[in-house]
């Protein structure tokens, strides 16, 4: 990504450029790897993959989806729109489906990352996109979860094989569970802002998979901009 499209994400919005995207609510509270505001996008990232013929080569999970036009994903959110296109999303998404009330499409962009979008599809906020950037990827072997955010709602996709996804505090215990569904997991449960550190995620015998560390609030708030 050039440096004048992450200067502009940065302008744009109250997250790290990158990392996260969200479109503004009113009167934001701030939540917490992806959270920040009640209508808030967030991700993890994913390094180029081999794209094969098959929608779930694609992806890397079992769940291929349904293509649908990009402009049907999140309409009527020009910030959000406008992110699709800084960080090279093309014309078309994967409907992975929809689980208890939201709504989650993926792809990879021209670079090759992982992209996610949520859509609360009763709410007028809770609605997100962000691409995975980092040099980690998912899914592999120490990343088995995407999750939008790990504070605030506890929700995302999940590589094949995961069970149960859980968000832990820095002691390790459980802040909230929840189960997997054809990829796609939701907890109806709110997170307190900064407190998950860890996600976890677990096989259908209970075997831990991952653990994946949060980086502290504190790490995803951009810096002032310039007087």
């Amino acid at each position: 990504m050039s440096t004048d499209v992450v200067a502009r994400l940065a302008a744009a919005n109250p997250v790290p450029t990158g990392v996260v995207v969200h479109e503004p609510a009113p009167l934001p509270v701030p939540r917490g790897r992806l959270a920040l505001a009640l209508a808030l996008a967030a991700a993890i990232a994913v390094p180029a993959v081999a794209f094969a013929g098959r929608l779930d080569d694609l992806l890397g999970i079992s769940n291929g989806g349904t293509t649908i036009s990009t402009s049907d994903v999140l309409p009527g959110h020009p910030l959000l729109d406008q992110a699709m296109q800084e960080l090279n999303v093309g014309g078309t998404m994967q409907y992975l489906g929809t689980l208890d009330g939201v709504a989650f499409y993926a792809t990879r962009n021209a670079d090759g990352d992982f992209c996610l979008a949520i859509n609360h599809v009763d709410e007028n906020y809770d609605k997100g996109f962000g691409c995975d950037l980092n040099s980690d990827n998912f899914p592999s072997p120490d990343v088995q979860v995407f999750t939008f955010p790990p504070a605030g709602m506890l929700e995302g996709v999940a590589a094949d094989g995961v069970a149960t996804v859980e968000a832990l505090d820095a002691n390790g215990n459980v802040l909230a569970s929840t189960t997997v569904t054809n990829n796609l997991f939701v907890s109806g449960q709110r997170l307190p802002a900064g407190s998950v550190a860890y996600i976890q995620s677990l096989d259908a015998s209970g075997n831990v998979l991952s653990r994946q560390p949060v980086p502290p609030l504190s790490s995803l708030t951009p810096p002032p901009s310039a007087p």
